[in-house]
């Protein structure tokens, strides 16, 4: 085991070793692929040993990472990923419920919540000024958004914001459209209600010639034609066999998208279609075509084992193509992080995995690639970075 990271689930975890019943503390255990290796862990302040107060969500500009932790001790973790080793730049606190991060363009940054104490209270969206990561500048912020924002998402190229309040099936919540053209001073410009289901999440695919963005929520995912940010509308609706579709992912060739589940009943992580990515043909606009899917491979964890739901929660959550492949990084909770190739996506296959069991078992609520390596954020851990063997960016462009 790495000892960085034996370090950190030792001194993280003394308290539950304490608490726990003799018997029942099965020491932490990596179960990874040979091609992969952890070559950083960032620990996070978690008093309480918390998963709705440790990592969250993730975006990347340029040098920097930006990691998200939620709860008390929350805010964005700024790592500089330039050199042979990351490094950790500065912390910006901004405790808050859910704690969302998106890129608005470099130097600027924007967090989305359901509420937050960090320079005004509400649920909404808050701007920071990035410039100087170690000097930063909370700027304006939409504090009054129906249900709080749990995901945002930036329409590439402008100054607009999406911000999801959820996307549950029982009347998911109206998509907020922001214009941040002023930091200082962020409005609501528009809004959107999806014909069925609210978004939990939302992405975008846009080209010089056509916009798209894939909206997942409780009950099924919807393509939206965004041609105007402003106004978009539902082109299609795409049913996926899964608890609840909560993210989604374009090839960057627009040829196909993913649509992950994330399930929490009935998933015994043994690689059924409970708790899967499912991958769509996406060449007829209108009609997307289930081509495939690939379930969690790894089975129930040991009894014992201190995550969220043990037997239960392992399910796809957030994730990212490799830029020009069909090659996708993505986080399965208490499942760790894995790599999919879907360049056959009938036949779709595991290539690399990471995850740690026992007690300090990984709990990762995001996984991305990113400039060369693997960025993991955990519910209770920290951030682990990952070096993987023979994954390269490929050719596919819009």
């Amino acid at each position: 085991m790495n000892r960085r990271l034996a370090l950190a689930l030792t001194l993280g975890l003394v308290a539950g070793l304490l608490a726990a019943p003799a018997g029942a503390r099965p020491a932490a255990e990596e179960d990874k692929s040979d091609n992969v290796k952890l070559i950083e862990h960032f620990p996070y302040e978690n008093k309480k040993e918390d998963f709705f107060a440790g990592g969250t969500d993730m975006a990347f500009s340029g040098k920097y990472v930006y990691a998200m932790q939620q709860g008390a001790d929350g805010g964005v973790h700024v790592i500089d990923a330039s050199g042979p080793k990351p490094k950790k730049v500065s912390f910006i606190p901004c405790p808050g419920g859910q704690n969302d991060v998106a890129v608005v363009k470099p130097g600027l940054i924007a967090l989305g919540y359901h509420s937050t104490q960090c320079g005004g209270e509400g649920g909404g969206v808050r701007l920071i000024d990035v410039k100087d990561p170690k000097r930063p500048k909370l700027l304006g912020a939409v504090n009054d958004l129906p249900g709080g924002t749990h995901t945002l998402t930036v329409y590439p190229g402008k100054d607009i914001i999406y911000a999801s309040p959820g996307g549950l099936a029982n009347g998911g919540g109206v998509e907020q459209i922001l214009d941040v053209s002023n930091p200082a001073k962020p409005k609501v410009a528009a809004t959107f209600t999806p014909s069925r289901a609210g978004c939990h999440d939302l992405e975008f695919f846009v080209t010089k010639k056509e916009a798209f963005a894939g909206c997942a929520g409780g009950g099924e995912a919807q393509i939206l034609d965004v041609s105007d940010p402003l106004k978009p509308r539902t082109i299609a609706h795409v049913p996926v066999a899964a608890q609840f579709p909560h993210s989604f992912a374009f090839t960057d060739d627009g040829r196909y998208f993913v649509i992950g589940d994330e399930a929490i009943v009935g998933n015994d992580c043994e690689g059924g279609p409970t708790g899967a990515m499912f991958i769509y043909d996406f060449t007829v606009r209108q009609a997307p075509v289930l081509v495939g899917y690939q379930g969690p491979q790894r089975g129930p964890l040991p009894a014992g084992s201190s995550n969220y739901n043990r037997d239960t929660w392992c399910s796809a959550h957030l994730f990212n193509f490799i830029p020009g492949t069909y090659t996708l990084v993505g986080s399965w909770y208490a499942g760790g992080m894995s790599v999919v190739d879907f360049s056959n996506p009938t036949q779709p296959k595991e290539v690399a995995h990471y995850m740690t069991t026992g007690d300090g078992n990984t709990n990762y609520w995001s996984a991305y690639w990113y400039d060369g390596r693997i960025w993991a954020n955990d519910r209770v851990r920290g951030l682990d970075v990952f070096e993987v063997k023979g994954l390269k960016e490929g050719k596919h462009k819009h």
